[in-house]
């Protein structure tokens, strides 16, 4: 019964979806009656739009994403501009999609309207002739006038445009791996800059450096009831090496975080990670892409099962990737594979090897495209999690279990939106029947929304069932919702404000917890090396249990230099 009730619930959630992208695919109806505009009243008006040749200095930027305005157009703002091209994957001529256009000539009378089914009369009263091409020489353009330019109407151009985010090839070109966790390109577009990084040529590969050098100063330096102050030094750094390929990507990334309190040592971070990724293209269909990483940090404070006071443990995970993707038209497959190995060291003389987790999740994944910009999918994951001992109440906190999510796919290539939102339901089911199974509503999204060239909104959402050593409960179910704005006061002067909502359920357990953080930035974009940065954050944690609400406040100054 469990598989029929899963089967159906991937049934309807994707009939849902479906149902969803296609109210949002269907094209504006045309109006029947349409009053005489005053640009198509004047006779001297032209319905063409100019599109100036590539100068040189944008072709020396190649790295650069110049922000687009949103095209103001009455057509669809995410048609895809090169649907023409694409007849051989099955995709519909996207000028099928386009309202009737109507003459707004106040010359024309009811009376000299076409029949229907009747074609309409060309501007010039000339009536052409069945079966009779014209084979005349087209016009040459008038002396002065841009032999390059496009002479379609403004309609039918705007039938095919989807506006572009820029060109900006190397920065991210691996990103099919998990969409819900790795693809970096809708806080991409979300985190719009005056400068791009244009990097530094070394043979075939683009090296992007970046340091960033800071104080930060808290009044609650260990999260705790009883807040105490400290300040500190703060260095990050990071290093990506990105391929230039025609075929294929290879992606090397490091980074670094250092920091240095003057009384509270023990919060000191010395956290550092490698990973790798990359893409092997096998056919134009078909690519296999891989990740490879090693991280090494501090564990918050915050954190599930977490030391409030003494010394914090070291966390080090190692994680691999593996995905195939498949488009077959407009229906593509994914399959994925990771292993993720999670390690805590002791702490205050503490063994936390009751908390290691080797963990392994297989993942499939259909996807069905209405458009580039608009596609429904559904995703089945099954995942098994092992743990290196038992805590201290002798049951094992080994499980399984699956997630089951249906969403949309709005690209990842948009200048306007881009990005993945879902919903479904997961369980875990412990290994030792003394615990329950746990289960959960997920959200996930990671969306983002440029609404103009100067504003943007990056939504994102994760839901997932943690183990936990608590006596007897058999995880903690987690959803954090965050919601980010920035905006642009001048070009140079970028202002940021969000807030984060995290839920903590344990499960089997009257333990209800609830942590909220707000925050407002500002960044000055000196120059295309040089940004100063500023930063204030809020963080609220509300829990049921005895002494354990606390505040805390954070401001952060610092400068960022980059190539």
């Amino acid at each position: 019964m469990t598989v029929v009730w899963r089967l159906g619930l991937i049934l309807f959630g994707f009939a849902v979806a479906t149902l969803t992208a296609a109210v949002l695919h269907v094209p504006r109806a045309a109006a029947q009656y349409a009053e005489p505009s005053a640009r198509s009243a004047d006779p001297s008006s032209t319905a063409t739009r100019t599109r100036p040749s590539q100068s040189a200095d944008e072709q020396a930027g190649a790295y650069e994403m110049p922000a687009r305005r949103p095209r103001r157009s009455d057509q669809n703002l995410y048609s895809d501009p090169d649907a023409g091209d694409q007849s051989e994957d099955g995709f519909a001529d996207a000028s099928a999609d386009a309202p009737d256009q109507e003459s707004n000539d106040p010359t024309n009378s009811a009376s000299g309207d076409p029949a229907d089914g009747e074609p309409a009369a060309p501007q010039d009263g000339l009536m052409g002739e069945d079966g009779v091409i014209d084979l005349a020489e087209p016009q040459a353009p008038n002396d002065g006038d841009d032999p390059n330019r496009d002479t379609r109407p403004v309609e039918d151009v705007d039938v095919f445009a989807n506006p572009p985010a820029g060109h900006d090839p190397l920065l991210f070109q691996i990103e099919d791996i998990d969409p819900i966790e790795t693809d970096r390109r809708p806080a991409r577009l979300a985190r719009f800059e005056p400068y791009d990084p244009v990097g530094i040529k070394i043979g075939s590969f683009v090296f992007f450096p970046e340091i960033e050098i800071g104080g930060l100063a808290t009044n609650n330096v260990l999260s705790s009831p009883t807040p105490s102050s400290d300040i500190a030094a703060e260095i990050r750094s990071t290093s990506r090496f990105v391929s230039n390929w025609t075929r294929h990507a290879v992606e090397l990334r490091g980074t670094t975080v250092s920091s240095f309190y003057d009384e509270f040592a023990t919060e000191d971070d010395r956290a550092w990670g490698v990973e790798a990724r990359g893409r092997l293209d096998i056919t134009r269909r078909t690519n296999l892409q891989g990740l490879a990483s090693h991280d090494l940090s501090q564990e918050s404070r915050s954190g599930i099962d977490a030391n409030t006071a003494g010394e914090r443990a070291d966390v080090t995970v190692d994680r691999a990737n593996l995905a195939l993707n498949h488009r077959f038209n407009r229906l593509s497959v994914q399959l994925r594979g990771a292993i993720t190995d999670t390690a805590y060291s002791d702490a205050n003389g503490i063994s936390n090897a009751d908390r290691d987790t080797l963990e392994t999740t297989q993942t499939g994944r259909a996807t069905w495209e209405f458009k580039p910009t608009l596609s429904v999918y559904a995703e089945q994951e099954w995942n098994q999690r092992d743990k290196e001992a038992t805590p201290p109440d002798g049951i094992s906190r080994s499980s399984k279990g699956t997630r089951t999510r249906i969403g949309l796919d709005f690209g990842a290539t948009g200048a306007i939106l881009r990005g993945t939102i879902s919903a479904g339901y997961g369980q875990q089911n412990p290994d030792d029947s003394r615990l329950k199974e746990v289960d959960a509503f997920l959200f996930d999204a990671n969306l983002a929304w440029r609404p103009s060239e100067i504003t943007s909104f990056l939504l994102t959402a994760q839901s997932d069932i943690y183990e936990t050593t608590t006596e007897l409960s058999g995880g903690v179910i987690t959803h954090t919702v965050g919601l980010e704005a920035r905006h642009a006061f001048r070009r140079y002067l970028i202002a940021t404000a969000g807030l984060a909502v995290t839920n903590y359920d344990y499960d089997a357990t009257t333990i209800r917890e609830n942590e909220l953080i707000t925050y407002l930035g500002a960044e000055y974009y000196a120059s295309p090396e040089l940004v100063l940065f500023t930063r204030y954050q809020h963080l609220n944690f509300d829990s049921n249990e005895v002494n354990r609400d606390y505040d805390s406040d954070e401001i952060r100054v610092g400068a960022r230099l980059r190539r």
